[in-house]
């Protein structure tokens, strides 16, 4: 009989999980310790704020497997545990109550954490982020007594938050320091779409300001602005997230933003993988490592980190960070640069945006979707951003594809595709698009 190894997974979110499956369908008689800080088993976070609206409705439907199914895989889950320490020279971890484990492999999957801001009353009652699932359940009971809610940010989980509170019946504010909601995914002419939809849904926004106190005892009654003051009872924190890298940095690995990985996932330290929101993986635009902080990909990462940490030679493929959200029923999709990314970076580019129907014109209830593509000058597609009620997803993910594999303007623009006026025009919109953009190419 061979020597079993043994795997340490810290982490048990959405890469960790999977990294531990994995690495279990891979290796039957690995040890698998899964170690994770909270105290429940991996569950989506994607779908806080759809539970937050109740549209899902109930909190604990997000817990994907429970603690049991890791036991039958032969996972030893330790739940409310904390990793204080890793040691690398000699191969093992301290818990926080001084345990040490050893490790043969070990895997990092320690996530991300909300950004904090530096404001004057953050830590009172009624401040929230939708980071965790307890922190979402608390706010969904504090919803209950409440009447106005403040946004701060304008990326996707501000506008979600904004929409589960709206739902829920409270009078919802966005307030951010930049114009423009989305921003590393959207461009000011497609933000404005969105931000005339948000006031048609009733979302009042006060944009190109940021607050300077939470007023309140104990309790948040508000913020300031520019010495006025806008009462709330709640204050959502949504300005975006930041890997948690804290481990990492004190047990001497490389990092840059996120853990800095290779293309089987493995960190600068011999044994050590890391997958998820607190690894830097390779862009595919510009061939950078970032982090990716996307569940998709994250659980792509932690089925190649959990196989080549027991034995197997998995590659990650560059990320697009292709990214959909849902507001109310407006569908934003999104990949790639944007004009202010390749204006910043001296890229020449060319564009063309068109607004098109979701179906056939003349069907009933045809939603009308806008199209906007980006390109270098060689024909390239280096950007695209589509927005509309209906049939974004799948003409998000065919672009995703098509950029993955290659496709150039002019091979889209003449590409077959399928039709039937309930579901789609006969010529659709993305082609129209490219059309569009090959005739600037060609002026």
């Amino acid at each position: 009989m061979g020597v079993i190894m043994r795997l340490v997974i810290i982490g048990g979110g959405v890469a960790g999980s999977e990294a531990a499956l994995a690495a279990r369908k891979y290796d039957r008689t690995a040890e698998i310790y899964l170690i994770q800080k909270q105290n429940y088993p991996q569950y989506s976070p994607c779908g806080l704020p759809y539970a937050l609206a109740n549209d899902i409705t109930n909190f604990n439907d997000l817990i994907i497997f429970p603690k049991e199914f890791y036991e039958k895989q032969g996972i030893k889950i330790l739940l409310g545990t904390e990793v204080k320490e890793i040691m690398p020279s000699d191969n093992y971890i301290l818990l926080e109550n001084n345990e040490k484990i050893e490790y043969d492999s070990l895997i990092l999957s320690t996530g991300s954490y909300s950004t904090k801001l530096n404001i004057d009353g953050i830590d009172k009652k009624g401040v929230f982020f939708i980071k965790n699932l307890d922190e979402t359940k608390e706010l969904s009971e504090y919803i209950n007594e409440s009447k106005k809610a403040i946004v701060i940010g304008f990326g996707i989980i501000a506008l979600e938050g904004a929409y589960a509170l709206k739902k829920r019946g409270l009078d919802v504010t966005i307030i951010a320091r930049k114009s423009r909601p989305m921003r590393q995914s959207l461009d000011a002419d497609m933000g404005e779409i969105v931000i005339e939809y948000l006031k048609q849904k009733g979302i009042n926004l006060i944009l190109g300001k940021e607050i300077s106190k939470i007023e309140g005892d104990e309790k948040a009654k508000g913020i300031i602005i520019d010495n006025k003051f806008y009462p709330s009872d709640i204050i959502l924190i949504a300005t975006g997230v930041n890997s948690n890298t804290s481990l990492a940095v004190e047990s001497g690995i490389e990092v840059n933003g996120g853990i800095i990985t290779n293309n089987n996932l493995q960190t600068s330290v011999k044994n050590i993988y890391a997958c998820g929101d607190c690894a830097s993986v390779t862009d595919f635009f510009t061939g950078k490592l970032i982090p990716s902080n996307l569940g998709t990909n994250a659980v792509r990462q932690g089925k190649v980190a959990g196989i080549n940490s027991v034995g197997g030679d998995l590659k990650f493929d560059p990320v697009i960070n292709a990214t959909i959200t849902e507001v109310f029923d407006l569908k934003i999709g999104a990949f790639g640069f944007t004009e202010d990314q390749l204006i910043e970076k001296g890229i020449e580019y060319a564009k063309a945006k068109y607004k098109g129907k979701s179906k056939a014109e003349y069907y009933p209830g045809a939603k009308d979707i806008f199209v906007k593509l980006l390109s270098n000058l060689e024909g390239k597609i280096i950007g695209v951003q589509i927005i509309g009620e209906e049939g974004v997803f799948a003409r998000t993910l065919a672009m995703a594809f098509a950029v993955q594999k290659g496709m150039t303007l002019e091979e889209l623009s003449k590409s077959e595709n399928c039709y039937c006026p309930p579901v789609s025009p006969t010529i659709d919109p993305l082609q129209i698009c490219a059309e569009l953009l090959l005739k600037r190419l060609k002026k």
